[in-house]
């Protein structure tokens, strides 16, 4: 067998199995470095968006209805936005769900739970109309395309009439990206759509909505800049939030390494290499990712 052939083969064999679910069924790496990721992400979402944890139209059903409502965080982690909205929000009930024990068992307020499930098992252990409202953030990379309809349906099933969802997603390429950063979006996109992964959904969620009977839907999304030098014309907030925002963009590479320096073919050290480079290349294109957030609601009737 010649060099070139085998080679090719090797190639063949590598792309099949990091294209594999059963191989990869995450491309992120789920240790507690990439937890506290996701935890810096909520507090710089928070703030980026105004300070809200949340923009369905349910601040007062939640703070004044008596028996308050029956909420579900999807994905929820270490459980710091169940717990938050559970603290402000006493007179309603907040379950976390999330397929790893993550979250805490024992100290958190009396009206928030936590439950162990894979919301790509279906049907979700919810019964029917029993849920008021469900919010879900940056699930995407968990889920394969086919499974977003499927859940969607589930969320219609679970919501009582009237009931909201709101869902998150980033844009899972930069924009107004140079030349590195060019060449890993298209790697990484590539690769996602070969393993049967949506890397465009954030911007569909509302048409995944309306589809699913939803009304109401409403986006929008917000340009989070990868730490630009600013003129004098932005604040003191802005540079932070751009920081902030480089610093988070740079730990989930790091969690997509494994995986992505495989697509790439390179090695972990020339991986790292390569993504150390990239903060030079934000500040000089003005770099930035988009956060989607669409909500809607289950008809009355």
């Amino acid at each position: 067998m010649t060099t070139r052939l085998k080679g090719n083969r090797q190639l063949r064999w590598r792309l099949k199995h990091l294209y594999d679910y059963s191989e990869w069924p995450c491309v992120l790496v789920q240790d507690a470095i990439d937890h506290d990721r996701l935890v810096s992400q909520h507090y710089l979402l928070r703030s980026v968006f105004a300070g809200a944890d949340f923009h369905a139209p349910v601040h007062a059903a939640l703070k004044d209805t008596p028996d308050g409502l029956v909420v579900i965080d999807i994905g929820c982690g270490r459980g710091h936005w169940t717990m938050e909205m559970a603290t402000a929000f006493p007179n309603s009930t907040f379950i976390g769900i999330d397929q790893h024990i993550v979250y805490p068992k024992d100290i958190k307020p009396r009206n928030c739970h936590f439950r162990q499930a894979d919301i790509r098992q279906f049907p979700l252990p919810f019964p029917n109309d029993s849920v008021d409202y469900i919010f879900q953030r940056d699930m995407n990379m968990s889920l394969h395309q086919d499974d977003w309809s499927m859940l969607i349906a589930e969320y219609h099933r679970i919501l009582k009439p009237g009931g909201w969802i709101e869902l998150m997603e980033p844009d899972l390429e930069t924009k107004s990206s140079l030349e590195k950063e060019c060449v890993m979006n298209d790697h990484l996109l590539r690769a996602l759509s070969a393993r049967g992964q949506d890397p465009y959904v954030g911007r569909r969620l509302p048409i995944l909505l309306a589809n699913h009977g939803f009304r109401r839907v409403e986006s929008h999304f917000q340009s989070l800049p990868l730490a630009w030098d600013h003129d004098d014309e932005y604040d003191h907030r802005q540079k932070r939030h751009g920081q902030a925002m480089a610093s988070q963009y740079l730990f989930y590479l790091r969690s997509l390494g494994p995986w992505l320096r495989l697509v790439m073919g390179l090695s972990l050290a020339k991986y790292v290499e390569y993504v150390n480079q990239l903060p030079h290349e934000w500040q000089q294109a003005q770099t930035y990712v988009n956060w989607h957030c669409a909500t809607s609601q289950k008809p009355l009737q």
